[in-house]
Formats: C-alpha cells, sequence, structure tokens
C-alpha cells in the first residue's frame, strides 16, 4: 500500500457518523465542480449512492448535505461571495469551494451549531486543502453566521 494510499486509510478511519458523511458529501460536490455537471447534482447523488461496496457509502446526513445544497445552490453561492467579497467562488479552489458549500448549507439550512461547523470543515481543510485555507474558511464561515444572525435578527 502506498503512503498516500495509507493517509487516505487513516483519514477514513478517524472519521465516523456525519464527520465521514461531510467528507463523502465533499466528494460528490468536488466531482460535479470538477465534471461541470453542477446542474446534473441529483443524478451524480444518485449514482454515488449506488457505488461499488468497497467505498463509504454516502448516508442519509451526507446524502441531506448534498440535496439541500441542490435546491438552493444559488442562494449558497450567493452568501459565500457576499461573506468572502475578496475572493469570488470562481479564485478559490475546488476544494475550498465545495467545503465551503457544505458549511453554508449547514449554517443557513441544517441549523448546525457555527462551532460544529467551523470544526468540521476546517478539519476537512487541514485534510484536503492548504495552510492557509483553514484561516480564509474559518472566517467565511464565521462571516455567513453572521450575516445569519442579522437577517434573523431583523436587522
Amino acid at each position: 500500500m502506498s503512503t498516500e494510499q495509507q493517509k487516505h486509510e487513516r483519514r477514513n478511519n478517524r472519521r465516523k457518523g456525519r464527520s465521514l458523511q461531510r467528507q463523502r458529501a465533499l466528494d460528490v460536490l468536488y466531482e460535479a465542480d470538477v465534471r461541470g455537471t453542477g446542474e446534473d447534482l441529483p443524478q451524480l447523488l444518485a449514482e454515488r449512492i449506488q457505488i461499488s461496496p468497497a467505498q463509504q457509502p454516502i448516508q442519509e446526513y451526507g446524502q441531506l448535505i448534498v440535496s439541500t445544497y441542490s435546491e438552493w445552490a444559488d442562494d449558497v453561492d450567493s452568501m459565500i461571495e457576499a461573506a468572502s467579497p475578496q475572493w469570488a467562488l470562481s479564485r478559490m479552489s475546488v476544494v475550498d469551494r465545495s467545503l465551503l458549500r457544505i458549511g453554508a448549507t449547514e449554517l443557513m439550512y441544517l441549523d448546525v451549531p457555527v462551532a460544529i461547523v467551523v470544526k468540521e470543515i476546517t478539519s476537512l481543510v487541514r485534510d484536503f486543502s492548504t495552510d492557509k485555507a483553514v484561516g480564509f474558511t474559518m472566517g467565511v464561515l464565521n462571516r455567513i453566521a453572521e450575516i445569519r444572525s442579522a437577517e434573523t435578527a431583523g436587522l
């Protein structure tokens, strides 16, 4: 087994439950972005649900993240851009963009507490992106939480 495969195995073995399902949602959103099949996200999700038994399946929570993002993609992407005015989505790496989409979806539509979203998403950023992306991602997610809080407070 190569060093990369061993590293990947350790990542998968370390994550369980919702953490693992966030990673599986990342796999689907990343693939859709790279393939340019964002409009066919429900179809891609259906394919990934039927994936080989050798891979970790995308279960209910991962499916919920992907399907919710698919339904509200324009709103989620607009919120990310509002929270990061210096960085358009198109300038972000595919991994960072996909992880921000997961985090924003959880904050906006799945009522996951901010601290949990920031912790979980930055953990994935540490594993799959660059060190510089950690602070950026934390900042954007916290800004989204602030915007949402102001919206719900009626400000």
